[in-house]
């Protein structure tokens, strides 16, 4: 589970860094998100959006961890995530979001087959 928590967290700070290249690897072929405004993107549009990184988040800290194996193979971790973005390249923003990624381990390494992002209540 420790793994999956340093695997989410290394896909975080790869959001941080507009790093399309690691999603490139983390991604499934058939992978799908689900934007905080209910909007479903395919692989090619999620790495073309990391690529631009136009919202680049400057801060993202996970809490609340939890980790369910499906099967051996298989597995869902949740997190609540507090976010700072630049909106516009200029406009400082922070919002909370739920984020579950769907994950399932092919060939040894573990890929991202689906995540979505939920918004939080404020606290």
């Amino acid at each position: 589970m420790d793994e999956l928590i340093a695997l989410t967290e290394k896909a975080w700070e790869a959001n941080r860094n507009g790093d399309a290249a690691f999603y490139d690897r983390f991604l499934t072929e058939d992978v799908l998100s689900v934007s905080p405004w209910g909007v479903v993107t395919d692989r090619a549009a999620i790495l073309r959006g990391f690529a631009e990184n136009q919202n680049p988040y400057t801060r993202t800290d996970q809490s609340d961890h939890r980790v369910v194996m499906l099967t051996e193979d298989s597995a869902i971790h949740t997190s609540t995530v507090e976010i700072d973005m630049l909106v516009g390249g200029t406009t400082e923003r922070t919002m909370r979001v739920y984020a579950t990624t769907s994950l399932v381990r092919r060939d040894g390494e573990w890929k991202a087959a689906h995540f979505q992002i939920t918004p939080a209540p404020e606290r």
